[in-house]
């Protein structure tokens, strides 16, 4: 039986369902008696942890394996010596590129923790790398060995209970944007769309914003070693989302907020419930293009219909005008022409669903996922 240690770089939220939870849940169910498995990310990487971790697993994953200075050492020390001493394994596992670029909002601190440099460090270390797409594995092997990069694609089991097919009934069709602080420059291509369509189209939809509670965020200062010197309400004048939901409300005839919920309770799948055609704006960076396609695939298993800005990774997944339709340019402009075009054939959103469900439930189910995973890790 492998043992396998686990270090998530969070313990909630999208990239710890997706990379940590779900994939080690079910290696376990489907293998249980060729896997043990430990996830846990309260390590310092003392002395005494490192025997502890050498001694007790022949696996170690780390997520990013991006830490303060301190953190960033031990650990490093901690793989040298565990290898050295116990022939224990490293796989490094990256869903997200290293270089944040400058219209990330968290560029400062990834500049800031020589994320880039540190990186490159990790690449030394490790005895393998996994990621999400062939696009991003291309990227990585510029800097580590292809022949020790696999391939984990984000996927959603059969049996998840919160990505269902049922929608809420509407009157209107519903146009959702979904994601994260990250993605506030993307989003931006969106805010003028109302200025291309007439009343009768706008009249037609309803758009659906779906993120967190904006009056709750909060400004956090942080030290040389990256911990929280300072931390203090946001005025919410200067919340980026605060602004944007007034806009998107003040230019839409028909608008909802949906505050996103958790997706470890199982309750963040039942946004989709309420979106009949999931907006996906994404700017072509390298940041950008080293993503997965995650969005497509919960739009897939919930039966909701994509229109998506034509970049990578998405139109290396999507096929135009077959499962989802790209727009020509990353302008409000073309995304109206796109809505425009949809309201003209509205049952063609049903068709592209259809589709795309079909697509993923094939090729991004768990299920199969894990199976690549459990050979990998055999054989290792």
């Amino acid at each position: 039986m492998k043992r396998i240690l686990y270090i998530p770089s969070t313990m909630n939220g999208g990239v710890y369902y997706y990379r940590v939870y779900t994939p080690m849940k079910s290696l376990v169910e489907m293998y249980p008696n060729e896997f043990d498995i430990t996830i846990n990310n309260t390590y310092k990487f003392t002395d005494q942890e490192k025997d502890e971790i050498g001694k007790n697993f022949d696996i170690v994953i780390v997520h990013q394996a991006l830490y303060n200075p301190e953190i960033q050492d031990a650990l490093w020390n901690t793989i040298i010596y565990c290898k050295k001493t116990y022939g224990t394994r490293f796989v490094l596992d990256i869903d997200d590129y290293w270089d944040y670029g400058k219209t990330h909002p968290y560029n400062n601190v990834c500049q800031f923790f020589a994320y880039p440099l540190k990186m490159m460090m990790n690449f030394k270390l490790f005895d393998y790398v996994t990621t999400t797409t062939e696009y991003f594995k291309s990227v990585i092997s510029e800097y580590f060995p292809e022949e020790r990069i696999v391939v984990f694609e984000n996927a959603i089991s059969l049996e998840d209970t919160q990505f269902v097919k049922e929608k809420n009934k509407s009157d209107k069709l519903r146009f959702g944007i979904t994601g994260g602080s990250s993605h506030t420059e993307d989003i931006k291509q969106l805010l003028e769309i109302p200025k291309y369509l007439t009343d009768k189209q706008l009249n037609q939809i309803e758009l659906v914003f779906c993120g967190y509670n904006a009056e709750d965020a909060e400004v956090c200062e942080i030290d040389d070693n990256g911990n929280i010197a300072k931390k203090e309400k946001m005025d919410i004048k200067n919340n980026w989302w605060y602004t944007t939901e007034n806009q998107f409300k003040s230019s839409f005839k028909n608008y909802k907020r949906i505050e996103t919920r958790s997706i470890d309770n199982k309750e963040y799948g039942s946004i989709y419930r309420n979106i009949d055609i999931l907006m996906v704006p994404l700017l072509n960076n390298k940041f950008n293009r080293c993503k997965s396609e995650l969005k497509f695939i919960e739009a897939g298993f919930t039966n909701t219909a994509v229109i998506s800005s034509n970049v990578i990774p998405y139109n290396n997944f999507g096929e135009n005008e077959y499962d989802c339709l790209f727009v020509k340019e990353n302008t409000p402009e073309s995304w109206a022409k796109t809505i425009k075009k949809i309201l003209r054939d509205k049952d063609y959103v049903k068709i592209m669903a259809e589709r795309l469900n079909s697509k993923v439930t094939e090729t991004r189910n768990l299920e199969d996922i894990t199976n690549k995973r459990a050979e990998f890790f055999k054989n290792i």
